[in-house]
């Protein structure tokens, strides 16, 4: 059964009240009983965790549910090896909010990430990695997509957060989900991580997250996938990941962790390929989306079993700490199910919820809301739909209208977690929630219990259903508009946004790349005014004030460039980016003392981010103040030693104070990390002559083979003499 006082999160003793009183009622009579779900004392606990998100992955492609037409054999292993749920739900198909809910064990209205644009995480969210870090373990994280970047706060807990990505522009950056790494590359980071490990992470208990984004559109399968699957890329991208979990398999082997390690390998959600009109995911809810595959093997687990009933993504984390014999987290709607990971184990019988706003927030028609009890799942729209799965797994039999009283049962627990989520929204100061007060007055959740409402009253706006071909017809356009920012196709980008806008769209991420692509064009003050609108409709969205900012800058107003982004401080005090732009806009300024001052703040926000730290030693440079400045360039390599212009900044002042040998080292390194810069060859060159190390000719040679007009370096080989 739904856990009846986890809806809100009960972190306020009101808050506990208003979910007793509307939950038990609504929902003794429409939720089974589990027994209890103690983990037997005799099991054995495995020392490591290992938990691997592929994104996008159907079950259904997958050898160990059945399918026969793409060769899988490392994930069917683990689970021939580990125990298979053969019934595994996400509960919302989109990438971040999912992975909330796996890492919070908590429904998305619980953790407040709803889309994947949100607000960060929230700091009073307790997380899976911040209790094992607690627990002593070593925790590192690698995410493939850029929705799961530091700034979606999944990082929290994580001793190390890899999500480095080579992003290109601010727009590339914002094309949401489309922005990742390769799984190879990925993994080459991983097993770097676990080479360079201090002795004494390694004598600790560790955790490891990799996530791998390959399945994701655009499907473009490596060879030989690409020519093996050229007429099925989706299925090759599922082909293609494969292989990389046998390479993380193997790496994890080779270093002792694997066999001793809990090992987790899900999805956060699936993909429609076609079914019910729905190409690629987040619009509708059918289980093409939300079923998702989901294997368990390691110390204790028997192997080769099945667990009967349906397992929820907020289940993971409960049940991994149960398994490692840890303290749960507290305040979940997710509950640990190692009881039922045995042979024989009890069936599950607990509900589920599923969501998708995408229809509502991005296009005004209606949201979905979703509650399964076993194989009936209710879904409510304008017009709900009814199906039994285990009859009808594709969903195409609707029996809302002649199993009434089913779904009038399923429909009765629904509403009564909307009211609870009505409560809460209602309860929440009103500068916090992640969408606009207008967005948020218009969800479902309000609008199916709102009091005065007629009892057959449903959802606001139009059916999804009704408007799939709208959607594909517009978000083709969006897609249109959003390649052709990319490529710098400004003119042909606007049309595409003002064809959506005339065709009914008044998303804010129409106003906000609209802008984008009006900037480019030079025609600031319309891209300001787009902004402005974005703004008003997610007041939080850090990227508008940012673009809001380069707009006044791009007019010759710093002062409202800075007044612009003091503003989405306000909205987002916690978002690093806001500062560090005004730190560089005081810098161009020449404020000195503000533009530190603002460093300063990002920094703090920003414990790990090596950028700020070099800006703020580039500006004490100019300050007369080198021994700060290396300070601060030794901290920028030590956070991120991949970038070559902080190791060329740590070697000038090193060299600048005379430590030729360590300043060569410095120089070395940058030229590692971009070895066709004439610069890094010059300087390198320049600290070895000055030390009588004959090797400075050669280096002065390189600059000029990779810049000929280089003037300084000939001019240092004319005093070496030829």
């Amino acid at each position: 059964m739904i856990d009846s006082g986890s809806w809100s999160g009960a972190r306020r003793a009101g808050d506990r009240l208003v979910v007793r009183a509307a939950m038990v009622a609504v929902l003794a009579s429409a939720c089974g009983t589990t027994p209890a779900t103690s983990r037997p004392a005799t099991r054995e606990t495995p020392r490591h965790l290992v938990i691997v998100t592929i994104d996008t992955l159907r079950a259904d492609r997958l050898g160990a549910y059945g399918n026969t037409t793409i060769p899988t054999p490392h994930f069917d292993r683990i689970a021939r090896e580990g125990v298979r749920a053969e019934d595994a739900t996400t509960h919302v198909p989109m990438t971040r909010p999912a992975h909330a809910s796996l890492f919070t064990a908590r429904y998305p209205a619980e953790h407040g990430i709803r889309d994947n644009i949100s607000v960060p995480l929230a700091h009073d969210v307790p997380t899976l990695a911040e209790t094992l870090k607690a627990q002593g373990f070593a925790t590192a994280a690698f995410v493939s997509s850029f929705v799961l970047s530091a700034q979606s706060g999944l990082n929290r807990g994580f001793d190390h957060y890899d999500d480095a990505f080579q992003t290109g522009t601010t727009d590339e950056a914002l094309l949401f989900g489309s922005v990742q790494r390769r799984g190879d590359d990925t993994l080459a980071r991983v097993e770097r991580w676990l080479d360079e490990r201090s002795p004494e992470v390694r004598s600790r208990r560790t955790a490891i997250w990799v996530h791998l984004y390959d399945p994701h559109d655009p499907y473009e399968p490596p060879e030989p996938f690409a020519s093996r699957f050229a007429d099925r890329p989706y299925d090759g991208e599922v082909a293609w990941t494969d292989t990389l979990l046998g390479r993380l398999r193997a790496s994890l082997e080779a270093r002792q962790i694997w066999d001793n390690a809990l090992v987790v390998v899900t999805a956060d959600h699936g993909e429609a390929l076609g079914e019910h009109n729905e190409t690629g995911h987040g619009f509708f809810t059918y289980e093409t989306t939300l079923k998702v595959p989901l294997v368990m093997r390691g110390p204790g687990l028997a192997s080769g079993a099945t667990v009967d009933g349906t397992v929820r993504l907020v289940d993971v984390a409960p049940t991994a700490l149960a398994l490692l014999g840890l303290p749960p987290l507290a305040d979940t709607t997710g509950v640990d199910l190692s009881a039922h990971l045995v042979p024989g184990g009890p069936p599950i019988t607990r509900m589920t919820y599923a969501e998708s706003l995408m229809p509502l927030v991005q296009y005004q028609w209606s949201d979905l809301r979703v509650m399964r009890d076993g194989a009936w799942k209710y879904i409510l729209a304008p017009r709900p739909e009814l199906y039994n799965l285990a009859a009808d797994p594709g969903e195409t039999r609707d029996l809302a209208s002649s199993e009434t009283e089913t779904a009038g049962r399923l429909r009765t627990a629904l509403e009564g977690l909307l009211r609870v989520e009505r409560n809460r929204a209602r309860s929440r100061p009103a500068a916090e929630p992640t969408l606009s007060a207008d967005v948020l007055q218009k969800l479902g959740a309000l609008g199916y219990v709102s009091p005065g409402a007629p009892r057959d009253s449903v959802a606001q706006g139009a059916d999804p259903k009704d408007k799939i071909d709208e959607f594909r017809t517009l978000s083709g356009l969006m897609r249109e508009g959003l390649t052709l920012l990319r490529q710098g196709r400004y003119a042909d980008s606007v049309n595409r946004f003002v064809r959506l806008q005339k065709a009914g769209s008044d998303a804010f991420q129409v106003h906000f790349y609209l802008g984008r692509a009006q900037l480019g064009l030079g025609r600031v003050g319309e891209a300001e005014q787009n902004f402005l609108r974005t703004i008003e409709a997610m007041p939080r969205f850090t990227q508008a004030h940012l673009s809001l900012a380069e707009a006044r800058l791009a007019r010759k107003d710093p002062r409202g460039a800075i007044e612009a982004l003091v503003r989405g401080q306000r909205e987002a005090p916690n978002e690093p980016e806001l500062f560090d732009r005004e730190g560089q806009v005081w810098q161009q300024m020449g404020d000195v003392p503000r533009a530190m001052a603002a460093y300063e703040k990002a920094a703090a926000l920003a414990p790990k981010d090596g950028l700020v730290r070099w800006r703020m030693g580039e500006l004490l440079l100019t300050q007369g103040a080198p021994d700060r400045a290396l300070a601060m360039f030794r901290e920028a390599t030590a956070l991120d030693p991949s970038v070559a212009d902080y190791w060329n900044s740590l070697g000038m002042v090193l060299g600048g104070n005379g430590q030729h040998a360590e300043a060569a080292d410095a120089f070395r390194k940058a030229i590692e990390r971009d070895p066709k810069n004439a610069r890094y060859a010059y300087n390198l060159g320049l600290v070895l002559m000055r030390a009588g190390d004959p090797g400075a000719r050669a280096q002065f040679e390189q600059a000029l083979a990779l810049d000929p007009s280089f003037r300084p370096a000939r001019e240092r080989l004319g005093e070496l003499g030829r």
